[in-house]
């Protein structure tokens, strides 16, 4: 990211803390990333067995696709070494919320500690299959040219995309995505590094404070990860596990809550590169959260030389909805998804990346019962696209 130093009147504004700070004085630092691409897509969905017409759901032709934010980033470092942070994401596209992530760091020989709205030590610290693509298997991104998220022609399909099991391997237990939480690194010892999370709630930039007699709370995340070189060949581990210790009382309990359970997820993940190569996977599985219970794992290869990017990734997820009603077991929809995505990525100087990728997708639903399987809905589709990768 560029450095922006801070004009008279900033300075002015922040003067009390540099004073403080002695000889310190504050920076700011404002980067960012945007990017665009264009694609052709084409799709069919189906329900109950029985493909909809175009008349109904026409998903197909050529459309874009923006993600961009501006990252602001102001830091000062004392002159005892340690170094206080902050960083806001605005979003450029939004989808809920206008501001991304926003939280405060401090950073010493200690290690790093994270307060704010920020993904847990878990998710931070997880190691996944490699990829080049602008839209990539392990994001959800593709939901924009595939409808395999969220309603299609009023059919309802995947819902667990965003940080679940039918779109990632990077969970937050029960989808506790960005929630206000407090976050501590070990320094990197001998390539370990560990990491430990903790949210009260699931409120997301918001400050109010949650009645847990009737929700979810107290959010639990280890992470770990390890990195090293031996002759030429790097390798990457990563494990994490975490638990919602805090569930609703008995006399609250909802269809697909049981109080007697406690979500948990847990995953790891593995890469070597060597030569240019890369091979890396990951496997991710939530458990006690019913509406969210399912796996996903990844694969996939890279190859890099000079300017040139290749990479060929594949994920596969799959959602089970079930949970208890009276006591009585509940079986929703099994849900799974399968991703394939190929791309080629030329970087034209530090920050300007031009891509090409194709992807197909194959989302399918089935509903439970004690004697069968109904068909649901099914979507699958693919896409062609290319575009620019811009980071500053």
């Amino acid at each position: 990211m560029k450095k922006v130093l801070l004009g008279t009147s900033a300075v002015a504004l922040v003067g009390a803390y540099a004073t403080t700070a002695g000889a310190a004085e504050w920076e700011v630092r404002i980067g960012g990333f945007m990017d665009q691409s264009i694609g052709y897509a084409s799709s069919d969905v189906s329900v109950a067995g029985v493909e909809l017409s175009d008349s109904v759901a026409d998903f197909d032709g050529v459309d874009t696709l923006s993600n961009a934010e501006i990252i602001f980033r102001p830091g000062i470092t004392l002159d005892n070494g340690l170094r206080f942070g902050v960083q806001v994401q605005l979003e450029a596209n939004t989808s809920g919320d206008q501001i991304d992530e926003s939280f405060a760091s401090i950073d010493g020989s200690f290690g790093r500690i994270l307060i704010g709205s920020e993904n847990s030590a878990g998710s931070l610290t997880q190691i996944a299959a490699p990829s080049v693509a602008l839209n990539g298997h392990n994001s959800g991104t593709l939901t924009a040219f595939i409808p395999f998220s969220g309603t299609a022609a009023g059919a309802e399909v995947g819902d667990d995309t965003f940080r679940g099991t039918l779109g990632s391997t990077f969970l937050e237990n029960a989808r506790n995505n960005d929630v206000g939480r407090i976050t501590y690194f070990t320094p990197r010892l001998f390539g370990l590094q560990l990491g430990f999370s903790y949210a009260r709630d699931f409120n997301e930039d918001n400050d109010a404070q949650a009645n847990l007699a009737d929700a979810y709370g107290d959010i639990i995340d280890l992470g770990a990860n390890y990195t090293n070189s031996f002759s030429g060949i790097d390798i990457a581990l990563s494990g994490r596990w975490g638990i919602i210790a805090t569930t609703p009382d008995d006399d609250l309990t909802t269809l697909n809550q049981d109080e007697s359970e406690n979500p948990t997820v847990y995953g790891f993940g593995a890469s070597v590169s060597a030569f240019g190569f890369t091979v890396g996977g990951s496997f991710a599985e939530q458990n006690n959260s019913p509406a969210d219970d399912g796996t996903a794992f990844d694969i996939g290869v890279a190859y890099e030389t000079g300017p040139w990017g290749f990479s060929f990734s594949y994920l596969s997820g799959e959602n089970v909805d079930d949970g208890l009603a009276d006591g009585a077991v509940v079986l929703g929809a099994d849900e799974t998804l399968d991703v394939f995505v190929g791309a080629v990525n030329y970087a034209l100087a530090d920050g300007v990346d031009l891509n090409l990728y194709g992807a197909y997708v194959d989302f399918e639903e089935d509903f439970s019962s004690e004697v069968a399987l109904a068909p649901g809905e099914e979507v699958d589709g693919f896409i062609i696209g290319a575009g620019v990768a811009l980071g500053f």
